[in-house]
């Protein structure tokens, strides 16, 4: 009944006729009605909203609980929330700072800048500040240590990134892929030109100029702040408390800030850079800021610097989204009507919600009025090139984390001949071409890119409304219905040998005595395939027991897990053994011809299992 609701107030709320923003009446009720629906439908405890029209604050909210349990409700003004990636643009604002007073060079080889490392000389190209700020430097993306549960992890920015410098994957400015590293790089370089830590550089020349005296990037939040900040809250049933997440790059995502605090940066960047009195850029710096830099399809947002482009309905609209566990939260601005909107919840369950909010305030306040493009008739068999599993692009390729990409899949199809059917983790969505690379939501303007190879064949997806990432077309040994396959066929030949194997050895013995008997494989070299399997068993179920909670490794390795990786090492002495094994079985004619055959197979799949283990960085200690 509750999705119900949600989902009839949201229709009727877009089937109204365009409402103007300066209708405070209409803006407040409208939000209201839909924030409301938002935090029952979605079980969130409490959320956060500041919106701004004509450069003037003109609506800020709470919503909800910042504390339940002592039932302290949501004050806009006062209440902290954890705002996640939104952090990355004050790390953006004082690059530019710093480009404005000439001690930065967004071309310039990021290099000339570090001292405690230095990035490696991969590819021809170096990477600049250009490229981090665009999120296309070609790093893998990390997630081990991203957070943590307590304050010993927070140690100096290049303690951290020397330690965790991820590896180059790809040419810079080739394709984005999001990177929070890449933003810590950058904030490691403020710290570098101006002698100071990032923390003390925010809060002298961003945060008291604007006077966000509710806001911080401390961890954990000071005192005088602490008995503001909202909790944050898992749903599981009924709203758990959580505790505090500390972020180790915090440049990158620990800031804390009120909505009121935030419609002060917004006011800076819908006024060229400036508050009031303070110039936070210069309104030339700022243009560039805002500009567009890189598209990766004609049809698609483009890439700006430090700005993620949220434009949608032939409005131009920039900002960032924010993410930890708990909180989930949006800044998005629209230059050219004066207008944003900043919205934070404190749930685990709001993830994902704050994009479905700005749609809905976007489909109201600012509908689509182009119509839309007519499809191009095609063939199935035109269609069928586009066919198949699609990858994000960010994803970590050098240690056990890779295996996370598998739920960043998009399987497309076609459908009816005519439309591709893109099928998500969480829904299916029918897009219809409208050229040879360009294909829009059937019933909507919204759009997605296909990109060629010199061949003619399709080679990359592209979203049309966020432009930090870019799925790449997978097939063969890379594919994840393969190396699904492959864990299904391993997983039964497991149990197989590990259970059904000793049960019809143990009846052969008691109730088929004699000649038969004989025929079967010495016990020698059956153990040392099932001490093979009965391993691949044990790392398989160490594995799940350690990951039960997969966000447990964005706060460093299990130790468990750990454990569980000696296992693969020990199944290579095993493999080898059953290799070795193989050659007087297949030789001999004293046993049975299906004996030999399933010996065979279980060595074969033995050099299987080590590959698919090492394939997602199981095979060694890599973490």
């Amino acid at each position: 009944m509750k999705k119900l609701l949600f989902f009839l107030s949201v229709v009727l709320s877009l089937q109204l006729p365009a409402q103007s923003l300066r209708d405070t009446t209409d803006l407040e009720s409208f939000m209201d009605g839909l924030l409301t629906a938002v935090l029952k439908e979605k079980n969130i405890a409490g959320a956060t909203l500041a919106v701004i029209v004509d450069g003037k604050v003109t609506l800020t909210k709470g919503y909800g609980f910042a504390d339940i349990d002592k039932q302290i409700p949501v004050d806009p003004k006062t209440t902290l929330f954890r705002i996640g990636s939104i952090t990355k643009l004050f790390v953006w604002t004082a690059v530019m700072q710093q480009v404005a007073l000439g001690k930065l060079n967004l071309e310039a080889d990021i290099n000339t800048y570090l001292k405690d490392f230095k990035i490696p000389d991969e590819f021809d190209q170096p990477i600049t500040l250009k490229h981090l700020m665009t999120h296309t430097p070609g790093f893998e993306d990390r997630v081990i240590g991203l957070f943590a549960k307590d304050s010993t992890k927070l140690l100096p920015l290049g303690t951290i990134l020397k330690k965790e410098l991820p590896d180059r994957v790809r040419p810079p400015f080739t394709h984005a892929s999001y990177s929070n590293h890449g933003t810590g790089i950058a904030a490691y370089i403020i710290e570098q030109v101006t002698g100071m830590s990032f923390n003390d550089y925010a809060e002298k020349f961003i945060l008291e100029p604007l006077s966000m005296k509710h806001s911080t990037l401390r961890q954990p939040v000071p005192a005088l702040l602490r008995k503001d900040l909202s909790k944050g809250y898992a749903f599981k049933n009924s709203l758990i408390e959580k505790n505090f997440e500390y972020v180790p790059l915090y440049p990158v995502g620990a800031a804390s800030a009120s909505a009121a605090d935030m419609t002060h940066l917004m006011l800076a960047y819908l006024n060229n850079g400036a508050y009031g009195d303070f110039t936070l850029l210069d309104s030339t710096t700022f243009s560039i800021m805002k500009s567009e830099v890189k598209r990766h399809h004609p049809a698609v947002n483009p890439m700006r610097y430090g700005f993620m482009d949220l434009s949608q309905n032939g409005v131009t609209a920039i900002g960032h989204g924010g993410d930890t566990f708990w909180f989930h939260s949006l800044l998005a601005i629209l230059p050219d009507h004066n207008a944003g909107l900043f919205i934070s919840f404190n749930t685990d369950t709001g993830g994902g919600t704050y994009i479905n909010v700005f749609e809905a305030f976007m489909d109201r306040y600012f509908p689509d009025t182009t119509a839309l493009q007519p499809a191009m008739p095609v063939t199935k068999e035109w269609l069928d090139k586009f066919s198949g599993e699609y990858r994000m692009n960010r994803y970590t390729q050098s240690d056990i984390t890779k295996i996370a990409s598998l739920f960043s899949i998009a399987r497309v199809e076609v459908k009816d001949s005519t439309k591709l059917a893109v099928t998500l983790p969480d829904k299916t969505e029918y897009y219809v071409p409208v050229d040879s690379s360009t294909f829009r939501k059937e019933f909507s303007n919204d759009r997605i890119g296909m990109a060629y190879d010199e061949r003619g064949k399709v080679v990359f997806a592209f979203d049309g409304l966020l432009s930090i990432f870019v799925l790449e077309k997978v097939s063969g040994l890379e594919s994840p219905a393969f190396h699904n396959n492959l864990l299904i066929f391993l997983i039964t030949l497991t149990l197989v040998t590990v259970f059904y194997w000793p049960m019809v050895a143990i009846i052969r013995k008691r109730y088929l005595p004699g000649p038969m008997a004989k025929t079967t494989l010495p016990m020698a070299i059956k153990s040392v395939a099932w001490l093979h399997y009965f391993l691949f068993l044990l790392f398989f179920i160490g594995v799940l027991i350690a990951l039960a909670d997969p966000l447990e490794i964005a706060f460093g390795v299990p130790g468990l897990l750990k454990a569980t990786l000696v296992l693969p090492i020990l199944m290579i002495v095993t493999t080898f053994g059953m290799l070795v094994m193989l050659i007087p079985v297949l030789r001999s004619n004293r046993f049975r011809v299906r004996s030999r055959l399933y010996y065979l197979i279980l060595s074969l799949s033995g050099i299987a299992s080590l590959w698919f283990l090492n394939y997602w960085n199981f095979l060694g200690f890599k973490f």
